[in-house]
């Protein structure tokens, strides 16, 4: 596996962290963009903290968490030809980036992958929310 690294999307990486997330099969509702419009208005926005998952010297993707009713929500989406533990690596890079709990994913309900990567990192489901699921990384106790 190449490194993976995590790291602020700066704006000469912005059309590849685009591209690749147009063409991640990600089902992380939102990480679905109509258009690079809006991709770039989410991006800019206060509530929203995206960083560019870097494979190597490429962009394979991005991770992001933002504010979804009060709470903190994550969000990866990554190109299909990056390293299969490349989306995990991520996931784990940027949990311990957002070191709020809880910690809140939502996923589409039948994406057996992300269910399984959350599962791995230590997420648990926290509720349905029609075709998704939400899951949440509890606090820990120390």
């Amino acid at each position: 596996m190449s490194h993976i690294e995590l790291h602020p999307l700066s704006d000469d990486e912005r059309d590849a962290a685009y591209d690749a997330v147009r063409a991640s099969s990600s089902a992380w509702p939102r990480g679905v963009f109509d258009d690079r419009d809006s991709f770039e208005t989410w991006v800019r926005r206060a509530d929203v903290t995206v960083y560019t998952i870097a494979q190597g010297d490429r962009v394979a993707g991005i991770g992001a968490a933002m504010d979804v009713d009060g709470d903190r929500e994550i969000l990866l989406a990554v190109a299909p030809d990056a390293d299969a533990d490349a989306p995990t690596e991520a996931l784990r890079q940027l949990t311990v980036r957002e070191a709020e709990r809880p910690l809140y994913a939502c996923v589409s309900a039948d994406d057996r992958p992300a269910h399984e990567m959350l599962a791995r990192i230590g997420f648990v489901e926290h509720e349905r929310d029609g075709a998704d699921v939400v899951y949440v990384l509890p606090p820990t106790l120390e």
